[in-house]
C-alpha cells in the first residue's frame, strides 16, 4: 500500500511539515488516535504546532479519504483511523482500545453498496460493535482458571 504522503502528493496537497508529520504519524500508528494524542506526539518535534492546526490537517485528510473519523467512544473525544477503506470497529468495554473489525459482506446485504435508502443519499457506512476484545477474554479465562 502506498505510503499516505505519496497519496498525498500525487493530490498535489501542499505539504506543510506540519502536514508531513501528521500524516507520517498517522501511517505509523496501529491504534485510533485522539486530536489530542495526535497533537502530544507531534509536538515534541514542531512545539509550536497548535491544535487547531491538527484539526484542519485531519478535516482535510477526511476530505481527501485519506482518513475515517470515528466516534465510536459515544460520547467521547473523536478518533481517527488512517485506514480509509470500508471496515467496522470494536470498542473494547474492558480495556477501552478500538479495533479493527474486517467482515466479508454477503453480497445480499440490505446496506453496504446503497447508494440510497428512504429517499436519502448514503455517502459512508459504519458499524460499531461494542463488546470485550479476545485479550482481555483471554485475561478473564486465566483468572478464573
Amino acid at each position: 500500500m502506498k505510503d499516505i504522503i505519496e497519496r498525498l502528493k500525487e493530490k498535489e496537497v501542499a505539504l506543510t511539515p506540519q502536514r508531513m508529520a501528521i500524516a507520517g504519524f498517522l501511517s505509523r500508528s496501529e491504534g485510533h488516535p485522539t486530536v489530542d494524542e495526535i497533537h502530544r506526539a507531534i509536538q515534541r518535534r514542531y512545539p509550536t504546532m497548535s491544535v487547531a492546526t491538527v484539526y484542519s490537517t485531519l478535516e482535510l485528510l477526511k476530505e481527501l479519504g485519506e482518513v475515517q473519523e470515528l466516534s465510536i467512544r459515544k460520547r467521547g473525544k473523536a478518533c481517527f483511523d488512517a485506514n480509509p477503506h470500508l471496515h467496522h470497529h470494536l470498542l473494547c468495554r474492558k480495556c477501552g482500545k478500538i479495533l479493527n473489525i474486517e467482515i466479508d459482506y454477503p453480497s445480499g446485504c440490505p446496506i453496504i453498496g446503497k447508494e440510497s435508502v428512504n429517499g436519502c443519499k448514503v455517502e459512508e457506512v459504519q458499524a460499531y460493535l461494542y463488546g470485550i476484545c479476545s485479550e482481555c477474554l483471554k485475561s478473564e479465562s486465566e483468572e478464573r482458571g
